[in-house]
């Protein structure tokens, strides 16, 4: 049997996680359709008719799934934080890639459908309280702009540093990865800043790397972007980025003692 991979095993794993986890999972989400069914219910009694426009939409979709996601997947290796599960979460007869996977898998795949699909219903009861006929109803496309894959591109983006969050710290994963995110993206954004403004030989504003470049030449407001033919420029070193992290989370399981 091979031992770093079997699918039957990785079945049974999968199982096995789901069975012990299933009802802090539901409570979870039935927490977050509470707050989104509320959150929506308000928006919808201070602007009538604001969830008619695809723009709110879009908006209240990215947001929350950003920060749902990441909330969640810091809580995916809390069993290895606490001494008495994580000896039976180490010992437990399957390889580290098995149980990698079944974390990255919840975290990842069915949080993003299960997210989808429950904003999607929410979004069609909260459409249902306007009360204004004379406006046509229209539902975002999660495929398309203003969301599209680059969304969820993002969303992996984030997942992967969470992820390595999640398994690096042993307690309040989400709080100090946070902490540790914004603290990396300020010096990130420093550094470019101050390398494009060597490059330039202007004082540019504050930007992230990869992005646009912008500064004051006699009084007007110049910016320096890319194409939409470039966006492979910003899209590449994330992608790159994201598998690093998913693999260092991976190895860092790996590292984990009994």
């Amino acid at each position: 049997m091979n031992q770093l991979f079997n699918l039957t095993r990785f079945g049974k794993v999968f199982v096995k996680h789901t069975a012990e986890h299933y009802k802090s999972y539901l409570m979870s989400l039935t927490v977050l359709i509470g707050v989104m069914v509320l959150g929506g219910s308000f928006i919808v009694f201070v602007i009538p008719g604001g969830f008619l426009y695809v723009q709110l939409q879009s908006s209240m979709f990215v947001v929350i799934l950003m920060l749902a996601g990441t909330i969640f997947t810091s809580t995916i290796f809390a069993d290895f934080g606490n001494k008495n599960k994580a000896i039976a979460s180490l010992t437990l007869p399957a390889s580290h890639l098995e149980k990698y996977l079944v974390a990255w898998l919840y975290s990842l795949v069915i949080f993003t459908v299960v997210f989808t699909c429950s904003f999607y219903l929410i979004l069609l009861f909260l459409i249902n309280l306007q009360h204004i006929p004379v406006q046509k109803a229209g539902i975002f496309n999660v495929f398309q702009k203003p969301v599209g894959l680059q969304v969820f591109l993002l969303y992996a983006f984030l997942n992967a540093i969470t992820l390595f969050g999640a398994i690096l710290f042993e307690k309040l994963h989400f709080i100090k990865t946070a902490f540790a995110f914004f603290i990396s993206a300020a010096l990130l954004i420093l550094f470019n800043k101050t390398l494009l403004g060597i490059l330039l030989g202007r004082d540019v504003m504050a930007a992230a790397p990869f992005t646009n470049a912008s500064f004051v030449e006699h009084s007007k407001g110049i910016t320096i972007s890319t194409t939409g033919i470039e966006e492979s420029h910003i899209i590449i070193p994330m992608l790159i980025i994201t598998l690093i992290f998913w693999i260092a989370a991976y190895y860092r399981l790996k590292e984990k003692q009994v």
